[in-house]
């Protein structure tokens, strides 16, 4: 913001210079503001985008961080193209929705349909921005802004004012924004190559089952009874269950407390996700619930290549979806029906119950979705859905039994 600031004054001053400079002044300063139109709405799309990037790249889902960025600067392409078309049409009336004045709408008229060219480069350098900083290459983001304002627009600055004056000078931020978009855009072509390498050396060690045990992998609604099916099912088909088993495991995986993945290790830290995005992430682009992931996901495929066993919720159901014969049961129950359990069988006597269950389920589904990319509870997304409910606990053991 510092270095916008500069170029700013760097060019106020330079117009001031010429003969008219008051009116040309005032133009530009009418077209900085319609620019900020543009730029906020593009900061704002990035803005948004940043987290998926941050949680997929955290997460090492390296395709899903090409996937939503390929999907953003589709968005900003049309939108930043469809401005400057705008712009081009309808110059006067960009102009007298900041002022009326005959002569500094002429002007600003000129300039505006200059300006405006710089709108691809400006819109898209703002994503580039975003998403070096959600993978943690703050560096690189700021090399860009260096030498788009420290040393681009300066240097035509005084390039074109003194071959060609103010009309040369009109030209400076589109000339700026284009170098900074081609510069901005080959370090992102470097850092998506390493990233396609490495999508293309996992998906194929995806492609193929490399776990032939027949596992269980249950996900569940909070006071489901998700957890008490799970254990019955291993012990009727003697196979080992891991549940609260897995905090113990990952705790000593990810050197993390056992208090802290306990409370983390399938619930966001929030539902929202700009508070997710915002749970400090370091230089290599990753946040403590990350690590608890990459750790989370390696104890439970080593779980799972020990031998048959039944894993209950922690996201085992998509971590071992591609890799082992997997059993994924998502079991559920009416808000009612559960309010019920957690009060009569857990034994917790909260006033209001149903707000508990709310906000448990919100962060639960938020730290699946952020995790996987895929929807929690949607009955696609597994083999199997029970309504413990309405089939009663000893029925939806039966059935995981009988479909084992």
């Amino acid at each position: 913001m510092l270095l916008v600031c500069f170029s700013i004054s760097l060019l106020t001053a330079l117009l001031l210079r010429h003969e008219g400079g008051n009116i040309i002044a005032a133009a530009y300063g009418v077209t900085a503001k319609v620019g900020t139109i543009a730029l906020h709405i593009s900061i704002g799309i990035a803005q948004g985008v940043m987290p998926l990037i941050g949680y997929s790249y955290g997460a090492k889902d390296h395709k899903r961080v090409r996937d939503v960025a390929k999907l953003s600067f589709i968005i900003l392409w049309f939108f930043s193209i469809l401005f400057l078309l705008l712009v081009q049409l309808l110059p006067d009336s960009f102009i007298r929705m900041f002022i009326d004045d005959a002569e500094t709408v002429a002007v600003g008229e000129v300039f505006i349909r200059r300006w405006s060219w710089c709108a691809i480069g400006m819109c898209l350098v703002a994503l580039y921005d975003a998403i070096f900083q959600a993978v943690g290459k703050w560096k690189t983001s700021l090399l860009v802004a260096v030498i788009r304002f420290l040393v681009v627009f300066p240097a035509f600055c005084f390039i074109l004012d003194a071959a060609f004056g103010a009309d040369g000078l009109m030209w400076v931020q589109p000339i700026a924004d284009t170098i900074a978009l081609i510069l901005a855009a080959v370090l992102f072509m470097h850092f998506k190559r390493s990233l396609a390498k490495h999508t293309e050396q996992t998906g194929k060690i995806s492609d193929v089952p490399i776990i032939a045990h027949r596992i269980v992998a249950i996900s569940r609604e909070f006071g489901s009874g998700g957890r008490t099916i799970g254990k019955e099912v291993a012990s009727r088909l003697k196979i080992p269950c891991y549940d609260s088993e897995l905090i113990e495991k990952i705790a000593a995986q990810s050197a993390f407390a056992k208090e802290y993945v306990e409370k983390y290790g399938e619930y966001a830290i929030s539902d929202s996700l700009y508070e997710n995005a915002l749970a400090g992430r370091t230089r290599d682009g990753q946040s403590d619930s990350d690590k608890l992931w990459l750790a989370q996901r390696k104890v439970i495929t080593d779980l799972a290549e020990e031998g048959p066993c039944v894993i209950v919720g922690r996201c085992a159901d998509f971590i071992l979806r591609n890799i082992a014969d997997c059993l994924t049961v998502f079991i559920h129950a009416s808000d009612e029906k559960r309010a019920d359990r957690i009060v009569s069988v857990y034994g917790e006597r909260e006033d209001e119950p149903m707000q508990r269950i709310k906000e448990k389920d919100k962060k639960r589904r938020a730290y699946y979705e952020i995790y996987t990319g895929t929807e929690w509870g949607k009955a696609d997304n597994y083999d199997l859905c029970l309504d413990s409910g309405v089939l009663g606990i000893e029925k939806c053991i039966e059935t995981i039994k009988r479909l084992y």
